[in-house]
Formats: structure tokens, C-alpha cells, sequence
């Protein structure tokens, strides 16, 4: 990973207009680029080094590995003389092969000779010296009468290791050295760019001093950049000892023009590609009026070279002669004026894992995709031998019988490997450094790789090619592991945004989350970015640590799990720059905190470069004032601790972008000097249920961007002067019971992209006046629409002219039906529905408490007016005559129906004319007691072809269901479903294809209805909650799909929990192979 960071300061921060402004301005600029040869020159060999260190054993963890099969042997499983002569052969044997090395390192843990061996490590003894701690440890700790013998045999293995480590030089400990050195530069560049520069400088004159601060800061710069040098040149001399390969390509930067001699040398296979695109181009400039033109280059094949053939493009002597051509290889550099950058006729060329989708297909101006295949046979083979060639004693390998060897594996390969150049490069690199003895032993263990499995050196490589961003994407996505819920994966995109990789302007967390979740690879574990379970692993800090993350979980109940780890206090870890304490998922769901209370004083003391700071869910009381000493923090998460103010200190946090304090249950008041955080872009006190008031100081957060008090149901007012927010975009007041207006002049925020407002009769002139203002909203949510006393009124919002509106919740309060006849409430209803129809690429509607007889036109009528429309919840619609014809809404994806009372049947009214309903992927009917019909409908056939989720709660008459959805995968049944789980229910035969069946909450259910013998193909039976469930049925066990098996894993096929009357359980499903069955919390069942 500092592999990553490294791309990261030579491509992203050294280029950087705003790190060149601040180099002229402290006049260091000479002094910086003294410096960026030999950050180059150690980027060439990361590669290469990260590839030899992750094949090559290393001699600290071979010696812990040994130390800890010496622990297990001392346990009282047997004497010396029965374990040692096995243990011996099996050291030995895992001295040269790695595999017996890995079952030795499980046969046990010995905590204090692996710290002294470490400790032997980390002052820099030799291998020689290891093998003295350990004979060390044996003689004090065993008293046996054959330890003698045994230990002897011992130093044979160390003996061998040492002469091995004289011919293999210690690769993992120029990378420590390289990974500290990184971290070193990035910090300091950060601290350049952090410099408020002379903009911020006081005109006063008399303030001299800050002319000493700057020339000190200077000063203190130029011996920093000194020392840096001084440290790389020696990295550079030391990886010229180790004989570490140079990868010419990532030797200098990819826009020189000296890059494509690089090219030229390097480069296999692609020159006919190169030719064919330049062809296209030549020939769209000679056919064209000067308008820009887009190339996206896809993957036919995973790692294609995709961007070393835009590279190649890019300095092909036609493009940079005729000066019009832009490489772009980065979609975030485009995304706003894609299609005008360059001059006229320039050319965008956009590299793409897929291509693109036809909907998604650039065709303003013209787009043009060219799916780049694998390498040709005899192009792979080659990049494979030279990369197999190169290394140390390349020249015995290359004899006529090595050659042959090489040249067969790779023809076998080939076919297998789609051509790809990345697998070529990682199989030839798994050869470099192997002993020609121990190629058929490389070639066995190579024999399973493919695209499908994540191999160890293909792990290893991965990382290097991707853009910068997105490795640092993964970088935070693996290191959090973040599962499923919402909040953790806004976490995250937050933490991206502190972190500059996504513009919070752009912020969406789904469709963000989404992108980073199709890069499935993740980063191992390493001594840059560990992750360490916090009481029960031995916690030791690697001194190259720049990322961290602290697992807490629900077995962590030793004293150590309650406090931070002392390393944190230390210096080992003052490069840390992310720390992240992260409780499983299992706790977060059941409202769990970690045990930690306090937070020691000297940990920020040490932790002075902290960008990220995440202590969501624990048990902290109180912030020390230390806090301040965290200059670098751009992102604090303290939601859900127990923090009941915040130190007047905080303020000193310059650089914060995100502050995160939802769910503090006893908070009341922000500090009035939070004005002072002048970088603040996100500030969240969701469900901060004893906030009254903010600070009217607040107002001077002129970067703020996102303010979210949902919840806060005992904030009565927002501060006047919001209106000076101009950067607002998102103001969330949704569930703020006591707020009853917004403050005037939010129409002036023109950014406003997310607003939720109450629509009251006494302020519904100011509303009308707000909303018509904010024309660039996304998400709007109207409450209490009883306010809205006309037609007229409703037409003022202007909804249908909001272009870029994606998501509107329409909301009314609840009604008393008798109230609603004698006011006739309900035509009034249905008038202001009809005149708040919103603009044609709405994409989320929501309707709620809506007691009109029938829904507008704009959501019925046959032209499919809400023709983008891809999810609609329709809540409360209690009066509701009729579904909404839904079938002809081609993006559809989610309908949710709730609370329609007079619904009897889902009749062909609801598809359309001639709908499908062809991208539906979830349906929920709910709280609907009098449906009880679904038909199949008349002449209609492939209805639903990819539904593959059907929720029914409270729909108690539902007895009848013909249609036949293809793809359902899973049925979920919630509450009173009494027809449904009986005898009586027609239409289990229809449902024959389903493979997950959930029952929950359903008190009527005595047994389990036969028809579930029609679903021949269920893989999961779950039944939750169903406490008047008394036996369960022995033909149970004829459902034999009922085990399966997920890769190499076994799931569970049918699982009953907290089923309170539950008693029996056949015997025939008790002993049945075929079923994989999970009962818990049933009291009454004996197993």
C-alpha cells in the first residue's frame, strides 16, 4: 500500500497547481525537485520488490513461525523426546518450502520469544543473532533432559536460514524502511499545502511576527526536505545491492515526452491496437467540423493494458504533432466538462473496466467504443519469459532445458489466462526468483490460477495498476470492511470526501458505494495498514503504520479491550494518519458499544499527522484537550459515545472537513466557537434528541455544505442568517417535531439540493416563495401538505419545473376518517395531487397519508409519464380505489404498496396496457386486508422476468396467487398472513422456482402448510418469531435442496428462531443428511 501513496505524491500531489503555488511562494521549489528522481527511482522498483517479498519467506516470520511450534511442543500433549524428532523434520522442511512452513506456523503461539526475536530484529541483529534468542529461550525454559539434542537440531535449521538470507537479501525490511520514508514525504507535502499561504496573511504591518512564522516554517521545511533526501538516496543505494528489477514504465511520469522511448522498449503486443484507434481518429478529423470526439476503451478480457495502449496513443507522434489530443484516464478529471477539454477537435479517451451500457453511451458529439482483447499468444509468452528471465542468476536459468520448461508452461497457460498482460507479468515474476529446482513445484501451484480465484502474487499486483484513487478507494473500503448498513456506508464515502477523492458536490452514498463495491479485490493486511483485533491479538504497531484499524468485537472481554493499545502513545506510531475503531456489525445491529471509556491524554500528543479519526460506537466520555494537537484531522466520527459537551479546543481543528456527532444521547449544545472550523463541509447531529438550539454563530461556516439535525425532535429554530450558507446543498430537518419553519432567505441558497420542508398554512406564502427559488433540488420532501388549501397554491410550488428533481416525498398528516367525511378532505386530496406533478426524470416518488380516492394522471396515464422512474413507495393510501397501472415503467425496479384498504385483487389495472413490468425487482404489498387475488391476467405472458424478491405483511385474505414469476428468488411473509399459511392458499405450485422463504412475526402459524412441498428448488427455510408455532412437519425432510452449498462453504437451509410454543421436531428431520437445520431460542424443543 505505501506502493499506492507513493503514485499518489508523484501523479496527484507533486503536479498539483496548488502544491506548485505554495513551493514559489516559500521559494523551495528547487529544493523539492532535488528529491523527485529518487522518489521515481524507488517507484520503479516497488513492483518488483512487493513481488519478491511476498514469494520469498521471510527470516522474522519464519523465526516467529519456529518459535511458535517450540511453544507448542512445551505443552503437556506429550514429552520432548515424542514431539521433537517430527518438529524437527518439519522445521526443516519449511526452511525451503513455504507450504509445510504455513502448517508449522498454526501449531501454536509463544508471546515472549517472539518479542525478544523481535525485539533481536528491530535493533538490526543479524539472522545469527535470532538463532541465539531462540536457543536463548529454549535453555531457560526447558528443563527436560533431551533439550540439549533438540536444540541442537534446532540450530541445523537456523544454520541453513542464515546461509539462505546470505544469498537472499532482506527485501521486507527495505520496504519497512521505503513505506516509513513514504509516509515521511507525504506528511511533509501535506504540511506544504496546508500552509495558509500570504493570502491569509494579515495586512497589518505591525504584525511582523507573522513574516518570523513564515521564514521559520521555511526553514523548518528546507531541513525536512534535507534529511528526506539524505534517506532516499540511501533507499535508492540499497535496492541497487538487492538487485531489485526496475520497471522502466513506472520510472518516470507518463506525460513526459521521454516516456515513449519507454514504450517503445517495453510495450508488447499492442502496436496494431495503437494503429487501429489512431486510424479512427485520422479519419473523424479528415469527416468532422472540429466537434469533440470520445473513445472508450473496455476490457474484453480482465487487465487488457487498457491504459498502456492510451498511453501509447497518447504519445504517438501523429497525436502530440497535431497538438489536439487529451489524455484523460481518469473519469474524475472529466466528469464536469467531459466533452470541452482541449481545443476544437480535441479527443476524450476514456479507459474502462466494462464498456459503457447503451443508456449510459456519450452521443452528444459522438462516442466510439473499442474493446481491447488479450495479448496474442506469442506476444504473452513473450512479456512472460522476460519477466521470468530477469532477476537474479538469470543467467543459469537460460539454458536450452529451462527455456523448454518456461516455454511449455506458458503455451499451457496461455489458453487459460485469456491473454491477459497483468497474469503474464505476475507468472513470469513467481519464476524469477524460484531456484530452477523448484520450477515444477511453482508450475504445480500454479496450475488452478484463473480470473475467477484471488491468488496470493495476483493480490500482490493488482494494486499497482490501479489509478491512485481508486487503490485508496480500496484502501479505506478493506481496511473498514464496512458492511451493509447505511450509516457505515455513508461513513465511508464521508471519510472519502475528507480525504479528497470524491467532490462532496457530487455526493451520492449509493451510486458511490455501489462503484467502489465492483472492484471486489481487497487489500491484505500489511504492516502499513494493519488491522488488529483489539484483546486478543498480541498488539504490536508496525513503525511503518500509516493505517489503522481496531477491531472490537463481542468475545473481546479482557482488560485490554477496554482500553486504547499504549503503542498509540508511543512514538512507533506517530505517522499514523488513519485510525479506525470499528465494532462488528453484529454488535452495531443490536445497539452494542465497545467498552473503551477514555481516551488517554497522550495518544494525540503522538498522533500529530491524524487525517482520519473514527470512534463511532464506544463508550468515551469526554474529549481531552489534547485534541488540538491533531492539526492534520479532517474527519472526527464521535457518534454514538457518551460525550456529553465538546472542548472549547476542537475549534483549533483547522483542517476539519467532516464532523460527525448523531445519536449523542446527552448532548444539548454545539460550542459557540464551532465558527472557527472554516473548512467544515459536513456537520451531523442526527438524533441529537436534547439539541434546542444551534449557535447562532454558525452562520459563519461559509464552507458548510451539509447540516443534518433529523431527529432532533426538541430543536425548535434554526439560526436567521442561513441565507449566508451560499455553498449549502444539503439542509435535512426531516423528524424535527418542534421545528415548524425554516428561517427566511433559504431560497437565496441557490446550491440547495436536499430540502425538507413543512408545508404550514400560516408560513405557506414563504414556502411558495423559498421553493420557487431553489432550482437546483434533487431530494425534496414535503410535510404536512394539509397546509396546501388549494389548487392554486399547489401549482405555485412549480414542482413540474424543477429539471433536475430526482427524489419527492409527498406528505400528509393523518386523518381521522370521520373528520375526512364531513370535510370532504378527500377531493381536495385528489385536486392538490394532480397540480404537484413533478418533472418527467423523476426517479424515487413517495406518497404518504394520502386519502384521495384515486391517483393523479401523471401516474397512470398510458404515455408513462414517469417514464425514469425507478422506485415508488405508496404508504397509507387508506382510501385508494384502484392500483396505479405501474406495468409500462420501463426502469422500475422497487414498488412498495401499503395500507390501500379497499383493494381486493392486483388486477390487470396494475400492469398497464401491455406492461411487464420488466425491470422490477422488489414488490411489497403490505397492510392490504382485504386483498385476496393475484390472477395471472389475460393474455399476458413473461410478467415480472426479473422480480426476484415478493414481501406480503398484514395481508390476512390472501388466498389465491396464479402468476409466475421466472426469476423470484425469495418470498418473505411478515404478521397476520392467516389464508396464506393454511390449506386454503391456491397458487405454492406457482412458486415452485423460489429459493429463500422467510416467515416471520406470524402469530396465527400452528404448522407449516403443505403446499411448501411444492418448492422443490428452496435452498433456505427461516422462521422467525412465530410463537404459536407448536411442530414442525416430517415431510420437511423430503426438501432435500434444503442443504446447499456456497463455495466451499456450507450454509444453513433451514433456520427457526425464538419460536417461543415450539415442541416438536420430527425424528426423520432430526437425522435426515440431506437438511442442515439451526434452532435457537426455541425453549421447549430438546435436540
Amino acid at each position: 500500500m505505501a506502493a499506492v501513496d507513493l503514485r499518489h505524491v508523484l501523479l496527484d500531489l507533486l503536479p498539483s497547481s496548488d502544491m506548485t503555488e505554495r513551493c514559489r511562494e516559500l521559494r523551495i521549489h528547487h529544493h523539492l525537485e532535488k528529491i523527485i528522481p529518487d522518489l521515481w527511482a524507488i517507484n520503479a522498483v516497488n513492483r518488483d520488490a512487493t513481488m519478491r517479498a511476498g514469494t520469498q519467506p521471510d527470516v522474522e516470520m519464519w523465526t516467529a513461525r519456529v518459535d511458535a511450534a517450540i511453544r507448542y511442543m512445551m505443552k503437556p500433549a506429550g514429552t520432548l523426546a515424542d514431539l521433537g524428532p517430527a518438529s524437527r523434520d518439519a522445521m526443516k522442511r519449511a526452511g525451503t518450502q513455504p507450504d509445510v512452513e504455513m502448517r508449522v506456523a498454526g501449531a501454536g503461539a509463544g508471546a515472549d520469544a517472539d518479542a525478544a526475536i523481535r525485539d533481536v530484529m528491530k535493533r538490526g541483529g543479524t539472522l545469527a543473532d535470532v538463532g541465539a534468542a531462540i536457543r536463548d529461550a529454549l535453555i531457560r525454559v526447558w528443563t527436560q533432559p533431551d533439550a540439549e539434542m533438540w536444540v541442537a537440531g534446532v540450530d541445523a535449521v537456523i544454520r541453513d536460514a542464515m546461509i539462505r538470507a546470505g544469498t537472499q537479501p532482506d527485501v521486507e525490511m527495505w520496504m519497512a524502511d521505503a513505506g516509513a520514508a513514504i509516509a515521511d514525504v507525504q506528511n511533509l507535502l501535506d504540511r506544504i499545502l496546508e500552509w495558509p499561504g500570504r493570502a491569509a496573511a494579515p495586512s497589518n504591518p505591525l504584525l511582523r511576527s507573522c513574516l518570523s512564522i513564515r521564514v521559520a516554517f521555511r526553514l523548518s521545511i528546507l531541513q525536512e526536505l534535507k534529511e528526506t533526501g539524505r534517506r532516499l538516496k540511501e533507499l535508492v543505494r540499497r535496492w541497487s545491492a538487492l538487485d531489485l528489477r526496475k520497471e522502466m514504465m513506472d520510472a518516470m511520469d507518463p506525460c513526459d515526452e521521454e516516456y515513449s522511448y519507454v514504450l517503445g522498449d517495453e510495450a508488447v503486443g499492442r502496436d496494431e491496437d495503437r494503429d487501429n484507434i489512431i486510424e479512427i481518429l485520422q479519419q473523424q478529423q479528415s469527416s468532422s467540423n472540429g466537434e469533440p470526439f470520445v473513445i472508450v476503451i473496455g476490457d474484453k478480457v480482465l487487465w487488457s493494458g487498457k491504459t498502456t495502449l492510451a498511453r501509447m496513443i497518447y504519445h504517438h507522434p501523429w497525436v502530440r504533432e497535431s497538438g489536439k489530443g487529451s489524455l484523460k484516464d481518469k473519469w474524475d478529471e472529466l466528469k464536469h466538462n467531459l466533452l470541452h477539454v482541449g481545443g476544437i477537435g480535441s479527443t476524450v479517451i476514456i479507459t474502462t473496466k466494462h464498456a459503457f451500457p447503451d443508456r449510459w453511451r456519450i452521443d452528444i458529439f459522438g462516442c466510439k467504443d473499442y474493446l481491447l482483447d488479450g495479448l496474442s499468444e506469442d506476444a504473452w509468452i513473450k512479456l512472460f519469459m522476460r519477466d521470468a528471465f530477469i532477476g537474479p542468476a538469470a543467467q543459469d536459468k537460460e539454458n536450452a532445458r529451462s527455456v523448454n520448461f518456461l516455454l511449455q508452461f506458458a503455451e499451457r497457460r496461455y489458453k487459460t489466462l485469456d491473454g491477459s498482460p497483468l497474469l503474464a507479468k505476475t507468472l513470469g515474476s513467481k519464476f524469477r526468483y524460484a531456484a530452477v529446482s523448484r520450477w515444477q513445484e511453482v508450475s504445480d501451484a500454479s496450475s488452478s490460477y484463473s480470473f475467477g480465484r484471488c491468488y496470493q502474487n495476483f493480490e500482490l499486483m493488482w494494486p499497482q495498476n490501479l489509478s491512485t484513487k481508486l487503490a485508496r478507494f480500496r484502501l479505506y473500503a478493506s481496511l473498514c470492511n464496512f458492511g451493509s448498513f447505511g450509516d457505515l456506508k455513508e461513513d465511508y464515502m464521508h471519510m472519502m470526501i475528507a480525504e479528497d477523492l470524491i467532490p462532496q458536490q457530487s455526493f451520492d452514498v449509493e451510486n458511490m458505494y455501489r462503484l467502489v463495491r465492483k472492484l471486489k479485490l481487497d487489500f491484505a493486511p500489511t504492516d502499513y495498514c494493519p488491522r488488529i483485533r483489539i484483546g486478543q491479538d498480541s498488539i504490536r504497531i508496525p513503525e511503518q503504520c500509516c493505517h489503522l484499524c481496531l477491531l472490537v468485537d463481542s468475545d473481546s472481554d479482557s482488560d485490554d479491550a477496554s482500553t486504547f493499545p499504549t503503542a498509540l502513545s508511543t512514538g512507533a506510531t506517530k505517522r499514523l494518519r488513519t485510525l479506525i475503531l470499528k465494532t462488528e456489525d453484529e454488535m452495531v445491529e443490536k445497539g452494542q458499544k465497545c467498552r473503551i471509556t477514555e481516551i488517554p491524554v497522550a495518544m494525540f500528543t503522538n498522533l500529530v499527522h491524524l487525517r482520519i479519526l473514527y470512534l463511532s460506537h464506544c463508550r468515551i466520555q469526554q474529549l481531552p484537550n489534547t485534541i488540538a494537537k491533531l492539526v492534520c484531522l479532517r474527519y472526527l466520527n464521535l457518534s454514538y459515545t457518551e460525550i456529553q459537551a465538546l472542548p472549547k479546543h476542537l475549534s483549533d481543528l483547522q483542517n476539519l472537513k467532516i464532523l460527525k456527532l448523531a445519536h449523542y444521547e446527552e448532548f444539548r449544545k454545539l460550542p459557540e466557537s464551532i465558527h472557527k472550523l472554516k473548512k467544515l463541509l459536513i456537520l451531523k447531529l442526527a438524533y441529537c434528541q436534547k439539541l434546542r438550539m444551534l449557535p447562532e454563530s454558525i452562520i459563519a461556516l461559509v464552507n458548510l455544505q451539509e447540516l443534518d439535525v433529523e431527529g432532533c425532535q426538541w430543536l425548535v429554530k434554526l439560526p436567521d442568517g442561513l441565507d449566508s450558507m451560499k455553498k449549502s446543498t444539503k439542509l435535512n430537518v426531516d423528524k424535527c417535531v418542534s421545528l415548524t419553519r425554516l428561517p427566511h432567505g433559504i431560497g437565496q441558497l441557490s446550491n440547495l439540493q436536499i430540502l425538507s420542508v413543512h408545508v404550514m398554512a400560516y408560513s405557506l406564502v414563504s414556502v411558495i416563495i423559498e421553493l420557487q427559488s431553489l432550482a437546483n433540488l434533487k431530494k425534496l420532501r414535503l410535510k404536512k401538505l394539509d397546509g396546501l388549501s388549494s389548487t392554486e397554491d399547489a401549482r405555485a410550488l412549480k414542482l413540474k419545473d424543477k429539471i433536475f428533481l430526482e427524489c419527492l416525498v409527498l406528505h400528509w398528516e393523518w386523518w381521522d376518517m370521520e373528520v375526512e367525511l364531513v370535510t370532504n378532505v378527500a377531493l381536495l386530496h385528489e385536486q392538490v395531487l394532480e397540480d404537484l406533478q413533478p418533472n418527467l426524470a423523476l426517479e424515487k416518488l413517495e406518497i404518504v397519508f394520502y386519502v384521495g380516492k384515486k391517483l393523479p394522471s401523471w401516474t397512470t396515464c398510458k404515455e408513462g409519464y414517469l417514464r425514469y422512474l425507478t422506485e415508488i413507495k405508496l404508504v397509507s393510501l387508506r382510501k385508494c380505489e384502484r392500483l396505479p397501472s405501474l406495468g409500462q415503467l420501463p426502469e422500475l425496479e422497487t414498488i412498495e404498496i401499503s395500507g390501500m384498504e379497499s383493494i381486493s385483487a392486483v388486477d390487470d389495472a396494475f400492469y398497464g396496457d401491455g406492461g411487464t413490468f420488466e425491470s422490477l425487482r422488489s414488490l411489497i404489498f403490505s397492510e392490504m386486508p382485504m386483498l385476496e387475488r393475484w390472477p395471472k391476467g389475460e393474455g399476458r405472458r413473461d410478467m415480472f422476468p426479473i422480480l426476484s424478491r415478493l414481501t406480503l405483511m398484514q395481508c390476512p385474505k390472501f388466498k389465491e396467487l396464479h402468476v409466475r414469476p421466472s426469476d423470484l428468488y425469495t418470498i418473505s411473509v411478515w404478521l397476520n398472513n392467516d389464508k396464506l399459511l393454511t390449506s386454503e392458499f391456491v397458487g405454492w405450485q406457482n412458486l415452485r422456482y423460489v429459493k429463500e422463504l422467510e416467515i416471520s412475526g406470524c402469530e396465527e402459524l400452528r404448522c407449516l402448510p403443505p403446499g411448501l412441498r411444492h418448492l422443490k428448488r428452496l435452498l433456505q427455510l427461516e422462521i422467525n418469531r412465530c410463537n404459536n408455532l407448536i411442530s414442525l412437519p416430517d415431510w420437511l425432510a423430503e426438501l432435500t435442496s434444503l442443504l446447499w452449498l456456497d463455495g466451499d462453504r456450507i450454509a444453513l437451509g433451514l433456520t427457526v428462531r425464538d419460536c417461543a410454543m415450539l415442541s416438536f421436531v420430527p425424528e426423520r428431520l432430526k437425522q435426515s443428511p440431506h437438511i442442515r437445520m439451526r434452532i435457537e431460542g426455541c425453549p421447549k424443543v430438546e435436540l
